[in-house]
């Protein structure tokens, strides 16, 4: 290099860097592909002639500028509202230059352009999401192809390959992540009509969606992803707007997105039609008056007239719900016939009846809450995607009643949070007595139901929170508002046996959303991201304070799919870091410091970083034996031993699990014999700890065993001193007290009797039997 040459390229690159620093790269105030200042970076090295060593040089500015752009918009990942809109919008030109830029004939530009689209999706990934990047994907092949000067069949059939490589890998990554909306974001570039009217590309597309499936078992991408969960595929299937019947999902994502966006256009030409008739016909005249008189009311606007219509068809959908079902059909027919109305209005830019139109997106997002069934949440799902990718202005509106509608359905305690329907597996039918009270009245409407309806909504939430992670403060502040009302109390969650895999789908979704405290758009929200964190862990661990049951559902593939749920619950929890920042008592700042004070979810804790790694590794071994017996339950004659490869657990580990339990709710520990009944450890550790704590216990009954023993009886302990203070047991268990190793002790009699007494005439009767047998072990 001579010094002129090298003073040149210095120059360059400052001039790149500066460019790129100022503005992120963008050269006007009006935004798109053409503006970016990579344009003017590649126009370097399209010089010909170039040598080598210019090329490296030259190459080794567009990766400095490169990295400046990264830099620039980094710093801006904390912005909202307009700055934030106009990130994305700089991020997305950037990202259509390096698409179009695929199509050169240098190789060396080619390469490089790949490289950098490549380093910019690792970086941000909402870019895969930008409907303006898959579009331009999607389209390029064709129009980069038939846009050269001189047709070269070799280069053709090169860049062909290379943009078929790209868009699969783009649209597979996508889908591996959220399904929903990138469905979304496939029907709506069907339904464009710039997009339907281009039939030379239409192969190009065709081909390459063709071969793009997901399905629950193997995937095109490695490892677990969010469409490995079954509630994100089950909300996956819902948003193509295809019904599965088969046992294993498998999504054909061209064929579903023809049919749904047919159906979509279909609705939007309805709305538009019926739009030019009302216009033609000069409106619809409520008030017409007699010739001669003079009007009393005004004409109602097409808009007025329909958005009436609409809200007042899906109040009535609501009204029926609480009496009897609904008829599915006409309610996805009415939701999407008022979407098409809604996104009609939108492009009209009107600003006309704003208080109507939110009336109806309100209603699009409650009533399935309200209806909550199957068929009314997979239309709801449905409903959703296609607003928020019709309309991603729509998403944090969208987000927000959705929210506030879950939160309500916990408040109403349904489906997932029917806290108060106790006992109501097939284990309450089969033995009603086990339990303390009178055995529950079946309810009016199958729980079942509701739960799977949550189940469906979770994994839309799921797909969203992957969306919206990286670029949308607003929309992730509200998950976390949602996160955090629902794991506030442990209590507010069903026991219902059907509920698992919704249950650890839910804690799924808090554990991912807690990993967020790495991101630096929540730096500020850590102490808040850690408290959510241990309610998590909370609630988690709250599961396991009942005895293990099991469901049997008339889908054969319903038992695998809830392994599979707790499955993937695990494994997120063994790949979650353990050296967050919770075990940092005096960290930088916004940190929580539990070293000095109450914690507020686990009390008084010596060691904070300890403890936590304790509980994480109880909710391990009891996730894992959740999933064990639940894989088990569902193929009981796999012969694949997946526990062979787990190693065992020692007696000082057991002491230690059954002690964390215990320090958490003595409930998880005294159900844990019913998990391990063949434990000894177990069982000595959990006696000991009964009768050292026995005075903290009178409210449970389930810890009677583990003091009332045939031992405590011969010894007269004092132990049994407790029980005239203690909580009514089942009639079964104060059954057990008569038998002969108890020998008629005069207090476990007393508290037999006591609790007979809770129960009516009819329920004692019922026992007669064993009551009589009993009595010959009555020395009185």
């Amino acid at each position: 290099f001579s010094g002129v040459k090298a003073t040149y390229l210095l120059a360059v690159a400052f001039l790149e860097i500066l460019r790129f620093s100022g503005s992120g790269g963008i050269l006007s105030a009006t935004l798109n592909k053409s503006n970016s200042s990579f344009g003017c970076v590649f126009e370097y090295l399209l010089t010909p002639n170039l040598t080598p060593a210019v090329t490296q040089c030259l190459t080794a500015v567009v990766h400095r500028a490169f990295e400046t752009m990264l830099s620039w918009l980094e710093e801006r990942t904390s912005d909202i509202g307009e700055e934030s809109n106009v990130r994305e919008s700089v991020l997305s030109v950037h990202a259509g230059f390096l698409i179009k830029s695929m199509s050169q004939r240098d190789e060396h530009v080619r390469d490089l352009s790949v490289k950098l689209l490549t380093q910019l999706k690792e970086k941000f990934p909402q870019v895969l999401w930008n409907s303006s990047c898959l579009d331009l994907l999607l389209i390029s092949v064709h129009n980069e192809l038939t846009s050269g000067p001189v047709s070269d069949p070799a280069w053709v059939a090169t860049i062909r390959s290379l943009y078929q490589k790209i868009a699969r890998e783009w649209i597979t990554s996508a889908l591996s992540y959220a399904p929903c909306t990138t469905q979304g974001l496939i029907q709506e570039n069907f339904c464009k009509p710039s997009g339907a009217q281009r039939t030379q590309h239409t192969a190009d597309v065709v081909s390459l969606l063709s071969e793009i499936r997901i399905c629950i078992g193997k995937n095109d991408w490695n490892g677990i992803r969010t469409a490995n969960i079954p509630a994100v595929m089950d909300s996956a299937a819902a948003a193509s707007g295809a019904r599965k019947e088969a046992p294993d999902i498998t999504l054909e994502v061209l064929s579903t997105a023809v049919v749904s966006a047919t159906v979509k256009c279909n609705h939007a030409g309805e709305i538009a039609g019926m739009r030019r008739l009302f216009s033609t016909m000069g409106g619809l005249n409520m008030g017409v008056s007699p010739p001669g008189t003079q009007s009393g009311q005004a004409p109602q606007s097409f808009d007025e007239v329909f958005l009436s219509k609409f809200v007042r068809l899906l109040q009535d959908f609501v009204v029926t719900a609480e009496k009897q079902p609904i008829d599915n059909s006409q309610f996805r027919e009415t939701c999407s016939q008022a979407t098409a109305l809604l996104l009609d209005h939108l492009v009209s830019d009107s600003r006309t009846n704003l208080e109507g139109f939110s009336q109806l997106i309100r209603l699009l997002c409650w009533c399935p809450a309200y209806i909550s069934t199957p068929d009314a949440m997979e239309t709801g799902i449905y409903i959703w995607t296609w607003l928020v990718s019709a309309a991603p202005s729509l998403g944090p509106l969208v987000l927000a009643e959705l929210v506030d509608a879950w939160l309500w359905t916990m408040d109403t305690k349904r489906g997932l949070f029917a806290s108060d329907m106790k006992y109501c597996g097939p284990d309450a039918k089969l033995r009603p007595h086990l339990i303390p009270g009178e055995p529950e009245a079946p309810p009016e409407k199958d729980p079942v139901e509701a739960i799977i309806a949550h189940r469906l909504w979770l994994g839309f939430f799921i797909d969203r929170f992957e969306v919206v992670r990286h670029d949308s403060i607003e929309q992730l502040l509200l998950l976390g508002r949602m996160l955090q009302g629902m794991m506030k109390s442990p209590t507010h969650f069903s026991h219902h046996p059907a509920a698992t895999g919704t249950f650890f789908t839910a804690m799924q979704l808090g554990l991912n959303f807690c990993s967020c405290q790495d991101q630096f758009n929540l730096q500020k929200c850590n102490m808040g991201l850690q408290l959510l964190e241990d309610r998590v862990y909370r609630a988690a661990l709250g599961w396991f304070a009942y005895a293990p049951e099991f469901y049997e559902s008339p889908n054969k593939s319903f038992a695998q799919r809830e392994a599979q749920s707790v499955s993937i619950f695990v494994h997120n929890l063994q790949n979650t870091s353990s050296t967050d920042s919770g075990s940092k008592p005096q960290g930088r700042e916004g940190e929580l410091n539990t070293a000095d004070q109450i914690h507020p979810v686990w009390g008084s804790v010596d060691n904070y970083a300890t403890a936590k790694e304790k509980r994480k590794q109880l909710l391990l071994m009891l996730s894992q034996n959740e999933a064990d017996r639940l894989e088990v339950w569902a193929q009981p004659i796999n012969t694949k031993d997946t526990s062979t490869f787990r190693g065992k657990i020692s007696s000082d580990k057991w002491i230690d699990h059954c002690r964390t339990a215990f320090a958490v709710d003595p409930r998880i520990a005294l159900s844990m014999p019913m998990r391990f009944p063949t434990n000894a450890t177990l069982q000595s550790e959990i006696t000991q700890l009964v009768q050292t704590h026995i005075l903290e216990l009178r409210t449970i009954p389930e810890a009677l065993p583990f003091f009332i023993t045939p031992k405590a009886v011969d010894e007269n302990s004092a132990l049994l001193q407790q029980l005239p203070h203690w909580a009514p047991c089942s009639v079964t268990q104060a059954l057990e007290f008569f038998t002969s190793p108890y020998k008629g002790h005069p207090r476990v009699m007393a508290y037999v009797l006591r609790v007979m007494e809770t129960y009516p005439p009819e329920t004692v009767t019922f026992f007669m039997p064993q009551l009589v047998q009993s009595l010959r072990y009555d020395d009185g």
